[in-house]
């Protein structure tokens, strides 16, 4: 299910995915979220597993987006060729990075992804490899983490690259860049990724956020955003069990 079709203006919510079972993606399908995170930057999952969890995402109807640990070659290639339906790429601090970004995400002639027609992806080659070329480049979606103190000084001029559709704002990482760690509502904080995401809706592009609260949902709405990843399916399932332990004491 492609990522890029859907209207950026529209409010979807998302939930990072964080343990390490397909069976978290299809719990998040079968309950209504619009799109998961699978998490392989802060997550103990393997790039091996990825065709697993994209079959369990497509299995529940699902959007799949991958957050790769960094912006490497082996990375890109290893969740784009397991048919993510987007990739997410954290720490992107400069245009130049923004670039190589887009560069290895896109086939010809946007970019100079690697091509292998032989990969799930491209149906191990039963669909022709042109068509996999210019399918790939119309419907995976790039989105670019924007999380630090050098990223909101070159937000103006990396939403303006064509290939992207959302940039991510990480209030965690942007509030340590600005010497305000964890504080991620001080007014700081917040003024330097509400930049961000204006930037990234007048570039047209889908303004994204994590938030870990229902009043944080609210603020960063107001504030524009319209791709919300809603906290981990682990801090949702402790939350949960905490909250019906504790009403069995009452």
């Amino acid at each position: 299910m492609s990522m890029r079709t859907l209207d950026r203006n529209k409010t979807l919510f998302g939930i990072f995915v964080e343990l390490p079972t397909p069976a978290a993606i299809e719990i998040a399908g079968a309950t209504g979220w619009d799109f998961v995170v699978i998490d392989c930057e802060h997550a103990p999952i393997a790039a091996a597993s990825l065709p697993d969890y994209l079959r369990a995402a497509e299995a529940a109807s699902i959007r799949a987006i991958v957050r790769i640990p960094s912006n490497s070659v082996e990375w890109i290639q290893a969740a784009l060729d397991s048919g993510a339906a987007g990739i997410q790429i954290p720490q992107i601090s400069s245009l130049e990075a923004a670039r190589q970004a887009l560069e290895m995400v896109r086939f010809h002639p946007i970019g100079k992804r690697g091509l292998n027609p032989f990969v799930r992806a491209a149906r191990y080659a039963s669909e022709p490899t042109t068509q996999f070329m210019e399918r790939s480049n119309r419907e995976v979606a790039l989105i670019l983490q924007l999380e630090s103190a050098e990223a909101v000084k070159s937000v103006d001029e990396i939403v303006k690259l064509q290939g992207i559709d959302a940039i991510f704002l990480g209030p965690y990482d942007l509030s340590q860049s600005l010497g305000r760690p964890g504080e991620v509502n001080h007014s700081e904080v917040l003024d330097a990724g509400e930049r961000v995401l204006r930037a990234a809706a007048s570039a047209g592009l889908a303004p994204a956020v994590f938030v870990n609260t229902s009043e944080a949902c609210a603020a960063w709405r107001q504030r524009g955003a319209r791709w919300i990843s809603y906290s981990t399916d682990s801090f949702l399932l402790a939350a949960s069990m905490r909250k019906l332990r504790n009403s069995l004491s009452e």
